[in-house]
């Protein structure tokens, strides 16, 4: 008895094991290298905000000030990080209306922000090498 009670969860474990193991990858395609990160990122300006004091309990968004760039300012250099969510809101009672709020999708930001610190890496290496190069003939 004890032997087919270790045997059924022995059996139990290995099926959900296997299960865990057999999980897919979906695997990413048309993968293309950024390039003009810098250009691009040179374009946004990082500003403060605030949401307008009218909308923020309305829309139940924080009234803190805010830290990140104004959506349409963004929407005019990387249009897809522009998100714009409906959010409706109260008007009396049984009814309601609905707002539109820009966001900007700062995660897809990071790839930019990694390449444009690569491309400066790149341009502050090449100006070394060239400096190098102009201090070794003036010492000649």
């Amino acid at each position: 008895m004890k032997t087919l009670i270790f045997s059924t969860a022995f059996a139990a474990l290995l099926i959900s094991a296997s299960s865990k193991v057999s999980a897919q990858e979906v695997a990413q395609t048309n993968i293309q290298p950024l390039n003009n990160s810098v250009s691009l990122v040179s374009q946004l300006q990082p500003v403060r905000f605030n949401y307008d004091a009218k909308w923020t309990d309305k829309l139940k968004i924080s009234d803190k000030t805010q830290l990140g760039f104004v959506a349409a300012d963004v929407q005019k250099v990387l249009p897809s990080l522009v998100i714009k969510t409906a959010k409706d809101y109260p008007t009396g009672k049984n009814a309601s209306r609905t707002a539109t709020i820009s966001k900007i999708d700062y995660e897809s930001l990071i790839p930019l922000l990694v390449g444009s610190i690569k491309e400066q890496q790149q341009q502050i290496e090449q100006l070394r090498r060239e400096l190098d190069s102009l201090k070794s003939k003036n010492t000649k």
